[in-house]
Formats: C-alpha cells, sequence, structure tokens
C-alpha cells in the first residue's frame, strides 16, 4: 500500500479561490538542521498550535512549520467553514472511556466559538467571521419525535447543552428555515468563517512578530520520523532532514501516514462539498447555517451562506457509501467523485429551499476533502503513545473547526511545559475522551 501522504494537484475548493501570498511560501531556501519544535501540517491545527507556542512566550522556542503541498491545502481549506455540534450529536452522545460529560462537550465548542471571535479581533484578520445560529432540520417524522423525546428527557434532566438549543415544530419548520418538506427544526448557536484566510492571515501574523523564531516551509512532505538516542526526533523529508527537541503531528487524516501505530485508528476517508451561487443575491438572506437530515435511506448535508449570498454545501454521501473504495480509506483529494454523484448539487438550491426557485443558482466549484476517521468518533490529542517528545491532534472526523482550536491551545501548553494530555485537559476544558493513549489504540484496533 502506498505511504498515506497528501497527493499532487488536490481538487481546487471555494476556500482556496484567493491564494495568500505565503500559498508557496519558503522561509529559508534550505531546511534548518535543527531546531527546538516541529509541527507537521499547515491547517487549522498545526497553525493554531504555534500560534499559541509562540503567543505570549517571552522566550518562544524555534519552530519549524513543514506543509507537504501549499499553505493549508488539506481538510481546512476543504470543509464547510463554519463551527457548532448538531443536535442529533447531542442526542447520540456516547463519550466512552472517562468522565467528561454531554455538558462538558457543549461547553468545550461553545469556547472555542468565543476563542475563535477572540483571536480574530486581536488579530485583525478579515476572514468573515460570524456568530450566528443553526438550523439542525429533519424531514423524516419518526426521526424528528424522536429527537424531541430525547431533547424533553434532557431539558427535564438539566442538560446544559438544551439551555441554547431551541425546538421549531411541524407547523412552523418549513417557514422559518425554509426547507420543503421540513417536518421539524432544531436551533442552536454557531459561527462561520472562512477557514482557510483565518490559518493564512493568521501565519502571516506570526511570521511578522516572530520572524527570529518561525521558519515555514511549502512543498516540504515529511516521509517518516525517527526517533533519537538522545531523545530528540529526526524528520525525514523529501529536501532533507531535520533534528528537533520536540514533534507535533498535526496531520489529521494522513497520521497513520508517519505513526504506523495508527493504521486503523485514524483511516483517511473522502468527502465532497460544492459552492453555489445565485444569479443575484437572494433576499432575506439566509443567516443561519444548515445541517439538512433527509431521512434514514440517505443521510445529512451541512450547508453555509456567504455573506455575499453564496452558499457552501456539502454531504451527499449516501450517493457514494456503497462504492467503498471511493472513499473508504481512500487519501485521493485529486479525483472528483462520478458525475452521477456530483449531479447532486445541480439545482440544489432550488429543489430544497422555498423562494429559491427562480434563483437562477449555478453550482461554481466542486471539490473533494479528506476526513480522519477513528472507531470511537473522537479525535486523539496528547502525547504519542510510547513515544517521548511527539506530541499529535488529529482524527477530528469532519468536525475540526468545532474541536481544534483549544485542543491545540493543549497541546502547545503540554509542548512547553514536557507534560501529558492529563496535566493540561482539565485546566483548558477539553473532554477527557480526546486523550489518546495504548488503551484506546487497543480498543480501536481493527475497529471501523
Amino acid at each position: 500500500m502506498a505511504q498515506i501522504l497528501p497527493v499532487p494537484n488536490p481538487t481546487k475548493s471555494y476556500w482556496l479561490s484567493e491564494p495568500h501570498r505565503l500559498a508557496k511560501f519558503r522561509s529559508t531556501p534550505d531546511l534548518p538542521a535543527t531546531c527546538d519544535v516541529v509541527i507537521i501540517g499547515s491547517g487549522m491545527a498545526g497553525i493554531t498550535t504555534a500560534y499559541h507556542l509562540l503567543h505570549s512566550n517571552n522566550h518562544p522556542p524555534n519552530v519549524v512549520i513543514l506543509e507537504a503541498r501549499d499553505l493549508c491545502s488539506g481538510a481546512t481549506a476543504r470543509n464547510g467553514g463554519h463551527c457548532k455540534v448538531k443536535v442529533p450529536t447531542f442526542a447520540g452522545f456516547k463519550p466512552g472511556s472517562g468522565s467528561s460529560t454531554v455538558d462538558d462537550m457543549a461547553s468545550y465548542v461553545h469556547g472555542i466559538m468565543d476563542s475563535l471571535k477572540q483571536i480574530v479581533e486581536e488579530e485583525n484578520l478579515d476572514c468573515e467571521f460570524e456568530l450566528r445560529r443553526t438550523f439542525d432540520i429533519q424531514l423524516d417524522r419518526d426521526e424528528s419525535k424522536r429527537l424531541k423525546r430525547v431533547y424533553d428527557e434532557s431539558s427535564k434532566a438539566g442538560n446544559v447543552w438544551t439551555k441554547t438549543a431551541d425546538y421549531i415544530d411541524e407547523r412552523f419548520a418549513g417557514q422559518i428555515t425554509s426547507i420543503k418538506g421540513a417536518k421539524a427544526a432544531f436551533t442552536g448557536p454557531a459561527c462561520s468563517f472562512w477557514p482557510y484566510k483565518f490559518v493564512s492571515q493568521l501565519l502571516a501574523r506570526l511570521l511578522a512578530q516572530h520572524s527570529q523564531s518561525l521558519n515555514f516551509q511549502t512543498t516540504t512532505p515529511a516521509t517518516s520520523v525517527t526517533s533519537s538516542e538522545d531523545g530528540s526526533s529526526l524528520i525525514h523529508t523529501s529536501r532533507g532532514t531535520i533534528k528537533a527537541q520536540k514533534v507535533v503531528f498535526a496531520t489529521n487524516a494522513y497520521t497513520a501516514g508517519l505513526i504506523p501505530q495508527f493504521h486503523d485508528i485514524i483511516t483517511p476517508v473522502r468527502g465532497m462539498a460544492s459552492h453555489i451561487v445565485p444569479k443575484e443575491p437572494i433576499h432575506p438572506h439566509l443567516s443561519n447555517t444548515y445541517n439538512i437530515d433527509f431521512g434514514p435511506e440517505k443521510g445529512t448535508d451541512y450547508l453555509n451562506p456567504r455573506p455575499d449570498g453564496s452558499i457552501v454545501v456539502g454531504g451527499g454521501a449516501w450517493l457514494f457509501s456503497s462504492d467503498r473504495p471511493s472513499w473508504f480509506n481512500n487519501f485521493d483529494d485529486a479525483t472528483p467523485f462520478r458525475p452521477q454523484v456530483e449531479q447532486h448539487w445541480e439545482g440544489y438550491m432550488q429543489r430544497n429551499f422555498r423562494g429559491w426557485e427562480e434563483s437562477g443558482a449555478e453550482v461554481d466549484k466542486v471539490w473533494v476533502g479528506i476526513m480522519g476517521r477513528t472507531p470511537d468518533g473522537w479525535p486523539h490529542v496528547g502525547r504519542v503513545p510510547g513515544v517521548k517528545n511527539q506530541w499529535m491532534l488529529a482524527g477530528f472526523n469532519g468536525g475540526g473547526m468545532a474541536l481544534i482550536l483549544t485542543a491545540a491551545k493543549a497541546v502547545a501548553k503540554m509542548v512547553k511545559e514536557d507534560t501529558g494530555f492529563e496535566d493540561v485537559a482539565g485546566g483548558l476544558g477539553v473532554p477527557d475522551f480526546f486523550g489518546t493513549s495504548e488503551e484506546r489504540l487497543q480498543a480501536g484496533n481493527g475497529v471501523e
């Protein structure tokens, strides 16, 4: 089997339509021979880990960020661009081992929204950030009734997550959400932004503020990482080898390509998204983000209206789920899905949204993204099991925008203090079931 590495010439996403001046940047013509910390990956996980390592640090470490392709060309630039947790996720919550609860998870995500807003404002990032509400819509009556029962029970039990959620019944669901055939809907808090612009502009700030401490290298895939007797690591790349005292794997779906024990633990899976543009902006503007559950025989799409009136929408997984090799354990984001699958986006807004029938909305782009799926549905954060001086945050199961930022802060603290997950997670509110460990590897070994 080929090594799990980002492939050349990936499909072009809407989020990558305005390349940043750092897209192909290298701080130095050659790789540094040594450094304090190497971060592998320049998406949300890698750049925010660097931010927290360097930010408010009187003696910042020497950090090298390695990117296999162009800046932020992986999942961060291929997702839906919004941060939320679906009500169905809360309703079906299975925390696994540990003491963290569904309310801890809700508080964690709400905290990430607050922190994203804070960074955007403090660093003056122009990334179309919006605090919003979101709709979780059911088109299947039985599913809507089931969710309402769970919601009512959770509300009666005093679960905190229900305090920011709201239920809309069938009488008004279609009118309020504009979704044809809506049987019910829930609302909750969300935020949205242009993920690529957030990451690229934040990196630009870091390079300007820490020019002596930070070195960024694009088109430099790490091909393997080996440990030295002195406890340091050798990061082998296509352009040479760097010796680092510490390593952070911000590699999401590609993690098993560098840490073999994560084969069958973090599995690359392909997904599909699109950008749809009406002939003229539709008024009133769609001001909420969406998850639309089309029923048990199909699945759920996610939708993020942009400030300019265009729409980013992804999903359609039921159209290719039976063709397992086309998506499971597949890290090729250069090959589109079959035309019959991509047709899902044709006329999408006209079919599903009231008031869009005469919009002339057309598909602008369709692209592929690679997600990191884990057997228990949660990311792996902390020290790489069984290895000194290496840490990781990866395996976000398609929900990275709602999970990464505080996990990155935790990993940065671990690296600075030479500690493990259990030493910092509680103080930052990171759910304990995010922690990676030998036990989790054993529990998930060979399980899809």
